[in-house]
């Protein structure tokens, strides 16, 4: 499993902008989250994790994924930050693979294009370096998600603390890679009631997978 790349979807928050679990929203035949990770289980991670806090329980209820690549993982302490989700995500990855990707759970426009040229990259440069890299999709000059983390020490989960801790995580690693993307789903998140509305009108809700 060496050169395994896993999946983390980062989904605990408690869309208090929404006022309602976003995660369940109604999209096409399903929940936005299961939409979600249906896209990212597409492509040949060796894991999925998908994190989650706020709500947790009825989340489990409603999304059932039958994939043995997936797992639920439980954030008790969501309400510091989208940090914490990341480092209970990190925590839990079960290979020795050096490369995961970072979704989150409230983008649903990402290309399935878009995923495995990041993948695909990122795999590359694995295999080129072995120092700590990132490396992320711009927009427009707006930097989006997925992110792509290679060669992650052990010490970094120590900067994984609370909404600062994906920040300090950029900080502290020299190697920065971006990847120029003519694809607006990369930014285009659902935080607000008019969010959803506008992305119900955009249509094709199960483009992609």
């Amino acid at each position: 499993m060496k050169d395994s790349i896993s999946a983390i979807i980062l989904a605990a928050g408690t869309s208090s902008r929404m006022g309602r679990p976003k995660q369940l929203l109604d999209w096409g035949d399903r929940p936005l989250l299961s939409h979600v990770i249906h896209k990212v289980l597409y492509h040949p991670f060796s894991e999925v994790i998908t994190v989650i806090g706020h709500e947790a329980d009825k989340i489990k209820r409603t999304i059932h994924i039958r994939d043995s690549r997936f797992k639920w993982v439980e954030n008790k302490q969501y309400g510091s930050g989208q940090g914490s989700s990341l480092r209970a995500g990190v925590q839990h990855i079960s290979t020795d693979g050096p490369g995961v990707m970072v979704f989150l759970g409230d983008l649903p426009f990402i290309s399935q294009y878009t995923t495995s040229f990041v993948f695909h990259e990122g795999a590359r440069l694995l295999k080129c370096s072995s120092e700590p890299f990132v490396m992320r999709p711009v927009y427009q000059k707006t930097g989006g998600h997925p992110v792509f983390f290679g060669h992650l020490r052990d010490a970094v989960l120590e900067v994984l603390d609370g909404d600062q801790g994906g920040r300090a995580l950029l900080n502290m690693i020299k190697v920065k890679r971006e990847l120029f993307v003519h694809d607006s789903g990369i930014v285009k998140d659902i935080d607000t009631r008019d969010d959803y509305r506008q992305a119900l009108k955009q249509g094709d809700l199960d483009e992609d997978g």
